[in-house]
């Protein structure tokens, strides 16, 4: 059989809407190194670690043949449990292992989180924990799986359905978010014009968010220094674009109560006909109409946010108390919003709107759904078309290697608001100012300048991909209203021996979404693309886009090591 090769090459937006390309493909193998046994994770490597990125782009068969015994000796290893001992094995091991300690880490924090939603009902804050709690929860998630689930002794199939198990909940509660909030709107209005009860509901949910922000933007520079010391990521870039396309909405629409007034607030919408409005979006180059159009859907994606951080009377908590008051809690604590990205020239980016603890499911990756069996026997034609110089090239590839392809996949018109993990954008360099130069001496006494960067806390992805199936189980528990939010479909129906062979659960979609790979609050979201090296290099080097910059070297050649022997 022909051996696929698979790569990855997003480039950077340089239009409103964005856009990403393919590079050539390769992969060179790199001695495997065991990662550590789950009860020696640390819960500075739980916030700050990256794991792998799949987004690919797909090559044709080349003349190389994969060697038959290294791919059949893998599927065994995946299906009777044998280790692994491939890099690429033990890099997936690695990954699963940190996603299902930050998982199970969320889920005692969240608990946490409920009793004191008791104490204080009237609040919609994630409150704050001592490090002796998280220092403690950290123990019992570690003394949790490593006694009583036992990961360290699984199969790889063991333990991707055990990253389902325990994903599972987190997968549901966003599909129901997602319909609730759907339920919650008016039906689409071909015109995009609004009803009157819309406009007084959208007005009033946009002035009061901007009140806030306005709040939040004069505390956060009064507080700086402060804020600084604790080392938590600069929320300013944030709410400074949150407050613009707010700004921009109001003066669009003329919503502006009458107290407040629009006097001095700077829209941008007179600038040139290069101009990129906070929502990365590009006014003066779209015709009335279209402009008319995605106002429309700016204003209702950012009141959905808003009442997704709100409470709502079916997520109630606990019982009457003395007084019959029902303690609640917010849908989340956290919602998404597309704006321009804190990088220049990136087009759109997603950002996080208040507060999400990792081990937190982020977003979905939408996209059609590509399984192995259809690639291997894709056609000429289809395979030249996975494999063109596309601008929208925005494939992704799980471990199973089964394909998403998001290049169809909307920015604005979203009808499952997570569903924005095919925009998240890859973490750009540190700065000139970041890198330091040391002096190494050599023994004939010359100096050489070696680089080294001083990463910040917060620098890098603060986000990770992982493999999701939205099984039957999650929809029959609701009946069908969530399967209209799964955001992928098959671009060719897999057959049924094939879909559901290595999976516990009837598999209805396969997916890939992202987790929190640290607590994340009011900040641009990133994660490591992890593109496939070129196939004519052993050693990784000029062979990237420029905006491109390596984060882990070692788990991009373990996760694109191939079997050709």
């Amino acid at each position: 059989m022909q051996r696929l090769t698979l790569i990855a090459g997003l480039r950077r937006a340089k239009s409103a809407i964005g856009s990403r390309n393919c590079i050539r493909p390769t992969t060179p193998i790199t001695s495997p190194v065991r990662p550590y046994p789950i009860s020696t994770v640390t819960s500075h490597y739980l916030q700050c670690a990256s794991f792998s990125n799949d987004n690919a782009a797909f090559k044709p068969p080349d003349k190389k043949r994969r060697g038959f015994i290294a791919k059949t000796l893998r599927i065994l290893r995946t299906i009777v449990g044998a280790d692994d001992d491939t890099p690429r094995g033990i890099q997936e091991r690695k990954e699963m292992y940190s996603i299902l300690l930050s998982v199970a880490h969320y889920r005692l924090r969240t608990e946490h989180q409920r009793k004191l939603a008791q104490q204080q009902p009237t609040s919609f804050m994630w409150q704050e924990e001592s490090r002796e709690l998280l220092k403690h929860l950290i123990d019992v998630a570690v003394s949790h799986l490593d006694e009583k689930t036992d990961i360290t002794q699984m199969s790889l199939r063991r333990l991707r359905n055990e990253v389902q198990t325990f994903l599972g909940p987190q997968i549901v509660h966003l599909l129901t978010v997602a319909h609730d909030m759907e339920s919650e709107m008016d039906e689409e209005n071909d015109g995009y014009v609004f009803s009157e009860r819309e406009e007084k509901k959208y007005r009033e949910c946009l002035f009061t968010e901007y009140q806030d922000l306005c709040q939040l933007i004069n505390d956060w520079k009064r507080n700086n220094t402060e804020a600084k010391q604790k080392k938590t990521p600069d929320p300013l870039p944030f709410y400074e674009r949150k407050k613009g396309s707010i700004e921009t909405l109001l003066t669009y629409f003329d919503w502006w109560p009458e107290h407040a007034s629009a006097d001095g607030v700077n829209t941008n919408t007179t600038n040139g006909e290069d101009y990129i409005d906070e929502f990365g979006f590009s006014p003066n180059k779209s015709e009335s109409d279209i402009v008319r159009a995605m106002r429309y859907y700016h204003a209702r994606n950012l009141v959905r946010s808003f009442l997704t951080r709100r409470a709502a009377d079916n997520f109630a908590i606990g019982n009457d108390d003395a007084d019959g008051f029902i303690f609640k809690q917010p849908r989340c604590y956290h919602s998404l919003l597309p704006l321009k990205s804190t990088i220049p020239s990136a087009g759109r980016g997603v950002f996080v709107d208040g507060f999400a603890p990792a081990g937190t499911l982020m977003a979905f990756i939408p996209g059609k759904v590509w399984t192995k069996e259809h690639l291997q026997s894709a056609s000429p034609q289809t395979q030249m078309q996975l494999s063109q110089n596309d601008p929208r090239h925005q494939l992704s590839m799980r471990y199973d290697d089964v394909l998403i392809d998001s290049r169809q996949s909307p920015y604005t018109v979203v009808k499952n608001l997570w569903a924005l993990g095919h925009i998240v954008n890859h973490p750009p360099a540190p700065t000139a100012s970041e890198i330091s130069c040391t002096l190494n001496t050599h023994e004939n006494g010359r100096d050489e300048c070696v680089n080294s960067i001083n990463h910040r806390p917060f620098q890098g992805p603060n986000c990770v991909t992982v493999m999701i199936n939205f099984t039957d189980p999650m929809i029959a528990r609701d009946g069908e209203k969530l399967r209209d939010y799964i955001p992928n479909e098959y671009e060719l129906p897999p057959k049924p021996y094939v879909k559901n062979i290595f999976e516990k659960d009837e598999v209805i979609m396969h997916g890939m979404g992202l987790i929190a790979s640290r607590d994340v609050k009011d900040e641009e979201l990133f994660y490591d693309y992890r593109l496939s090296p070129k196939q004519d290099k052993t050693v990784l080097g000029n062979q990237y886009p420029e905006w491109y910059h390596i984060w882990d070297e070692e788990a991009i050649i373990n996760r694109w090591e191939n079997d050709d022997e």
